[in-house]
């Protein structure tokens, strides 16, 4: 039996090929971008044993990183299609494309510390509902003490010190592969704009697709979505990026040539692509080595938190129980902390 891999790409090495120079070199920005260094894209956006999962004889399996680079071989053939200047591309390689796009949308570790959060908040949230009673409760199911001190102290220790939980690889694989295709679906029905840059260069990152914000659901307090995004943007290339549009909200400009149309770059659009690209990255940035497609942006620092939570969940605990917290020196700024 073949060795199995423990180095796993997160963003494809035949994608970061066209960042890359002859030497299949990119320059990798650290955010908040104080160190640059340039890499052989053999040993960017690599983590050890990331798809690596438990199967169902309880060993460590290859199978999901190997599924990953079937659907990577297809799309680098439709990116052999685009380098040579085929638009539309064919069927066969607008689905392959979009696959590897909807991949790169559910792969990274944004989406995984996501879940994570999400099913951390889901603890504390269930914490705050079941209050001192719930403590009381567990600690005498488990032949513990559930005296009013004890109790309170658990209570309390639940916001100060509270539990995490941590999404596993064979949770998020799993969580992948029953929303790839409907991801990639999604994103077949949409209308795409390929830009083309002659002289401007583009940036990519650790997590190269953006979904933009719509404007209508940010209004309304709403977050955005793939499928609900009026538009999703990815740098294909150093001198190709896609937009991705809802039908309905094509730019009146180009509705009337087709559901893939091409158009000629400029500054400005390049400008938007990298901000994009910007907005979109947790830790890496990647570029070709002679180019300075980030020269002028306030770059951010590493996202460490993907879902923040603004329901004022502090109201939803009983007075008793609150005021053990506050008498404990827990207030409602620090559970806000914990959900931020």
């Amino acid at each position: 039996m073949p060795e199995q891999a423990r180095r796993h790409h997160v963003v494809s090495k035949f994608y970061l090929r066209y960042f890359a120079d002859e030497r299949e070199r990119v320059a990798t920005v650290m955010l908040p971008g104080d160190r640059t260094f340039t890499q052989n894209i053999a040993n960017a956006s690599v983590q050890t044993n990331f798809y690596t999962v438990i199967d169902n004889d309880g060993h460590e399996s290859g199978l999901a990183e190997q599924a990953l680079s079937q659907i990577e071989t297809l799309a680098a053939d439709a990116w052999r299609e685009l380098a040579a200047g085929v638009w539309p591309l064919p069927e066969e390689h607008r689905v392959a494309m979009a696959a590897w796009l909807a991949l790169q949308l559910l792969r990274g570790g944004g989406v995984r510390n996501s879940m994570s959060e999400i099913a951390t908040h889901a603890l504390l949230l269930e914490t705050i509902i079941g209050g001192r009673r719930r403590v009381r409760e567990a600690l005498a199911a488990s032949g513990e003490p559930a005296d009013d001190d004890t109790v309170d102290r658990e209570w309390v220790d639940l916001f100060k010190n509270p539990l995490r939980a941590r999404v596993h690889a064979n949770h998020h694989v799993r969580h992948l592969a029953q929303l790839l295709p409907r991801v990639t679906q999604s994103l077949l029905d949409r209308s795409w704009m390929l830009t083309v840059f002659q002289r401007k260069a583009l940036a990519t990152s650790d997590h190269p697709v953006f979904v933009v914000p719509n404007a209508d659901a940010t209004r309304m307090g709403m977050g955005t979505g793939v499928e609900n995004a009026t538009v999703l943007h990815a740098p294909l290339t150093r001198r190709h990026s896609l937009a991705m549009y809802l039908p309905s909200a094509v730019p009146p400009e180009i509705s009337p040539h087709g559901r893939d149309v091409r158009v000629a770059g400029v500054a400005a659009v390049a400008l938007y692509s990298n901000s994009c690209t910007v907005n979109s990255a947790r830790r890496f940035l990647f570029h070709h080595p002679e180019d300075t497609p980030l020269t002028g942006f306030d770059l951010p620092h590493p996202r460490d938190r993907e879902v923040a939570v603004t329901a004022q969940l502090w109201g939803w605990i009983p007075e008793d129980d609150r005021q053990v917290l506050l008498d404990a020196g827990f207030g409602p700024e620090d559970l806000d902390t914990l959900l931020e």
